[in-house]
This record gives C-alpha cells, structure tokens and sequence, in this order.
C-alpha cells in the first residue's frame, strides 16, 4: 500500500530521509533499534520528522532486517527529548 500510494510522489519529487539520532538496544542475536529521522522532497515543499523502529537479527555473518514500521511527529505527538540529538 505504501509503494502503491508513496511511489508516484517520491518518483515525480523526489525524497531525501536523514538521521538525526539512534538509540539502539541489543540482547544476543536480535537488536532493536529506535532511528529518528528528517525527511523531505526536494523540492522541500514536504517535510516530515518521525522515528523507524527496526527490529534486527544477526545470522553470524550478518544482520537481517525482521520488522520495520514508522511514526510520523504531529502537534498530538512531538518527538521526545530522549529520541532527538544530545546537544
């Protein structure tokens, strides 16, 4: 659905995401890992802030992506402190 609704607008104006910190937390094998990003077209007449949440898991030889999902920031749900650069 993403693809399906996303694509055509990332196609036509182009998007950039970048991080602006990372918290991960690590238990053998499996990570989970809270990634804050900054998102916009650009053209920048979008921008977006939100974290990734991805749930990682190491075969020996390399980490496997197993889950991802994303919540974007709005006026309800600011990002926390903790989730942003330590200044």
């Amino acid at each position: 659905d993403y693809v399906a609704t996303s694509g055509p607008v990332i196609e036509r104006e182009g998007f950039h995401e970048r991080e602006l910190a990372r918290r991960t937390d690590r238990f053998g094998n499996m990570a989970q890992v809270f990634s804050t990003y900054d998102g916009r077209t650009d053209k920048g007449d979008y921008h977006e802030r939100g974290i990734n949440s991805l749930q990682l898991l190491f075969d020996g030889k390399r980490w496997w992506v197993v889950s991802l999902m994303w919540v974007g920031e709005t006026p309800d749900t600011p990002l926390p402190a903790a989730y942003l650069p330590k200044r």
